[in-house]
């Protein structure tokens, strides 16, 4: 047998060390405060999107529905949202945003899930009080 045969079975384990590696550097970024704290970050920017934004298109009021305040309220919901969660998080409030991020290898897939999933229950959060309110 000669040493090219053995030269392309390395393939597979090449494959698994580099997976273990990333694995490892996930578990560090998975311990960090400022990984949680950016997870939160998103959970909280897309509640408060959501709530702000959601509760201007309601109809709290009998008479026309004004489109341009709810236009409004959702860009200067989500820029100031923006502008406070961003030195934080990136500020995404959008799962969107960070699917766009994770395909442009702007993040990586392990923050991702963690970012979309903050986001989705940020939403639900908001629509919850929402409701309550």
């Amino acid at each position: 047998m000669c040493v090219c045969g053995t030269l392309l079975n390395v393939g597979p384990l090449l494959t698994v060390i580099l997976w273990y590696s990333s694995l490892a550097a996930n578990m560090w970024e998975f311990r960090s405060m400022s990984f949680w704290r950016a997870v939160f970050a998103e959970f909280y920017g897309t509640m408060f999107f959501v709530f702000f934004g959601l509760g201007a298109a309601l109809r709290w009021t009998t008479g026309p529905h004004n489109v341009l305040h709810i236009a409004f309220c959702f860009g200067l919901a989500a820029a100031t949202l923006i502008q406070s969660i961003g030195h934080i998080s990136g500020g995404h409030i959008n799962p969107a945003v960070t699917f766009a991020y994770l395909i442009g290898s702007q993040m990586s897939l392990f923050r991702a899930v963690f970012y979309i999933c903050a986001q989705c229950l940020g939403a639900m959060a908001g629509a919850a009080v929402l409701y309550g309110v």
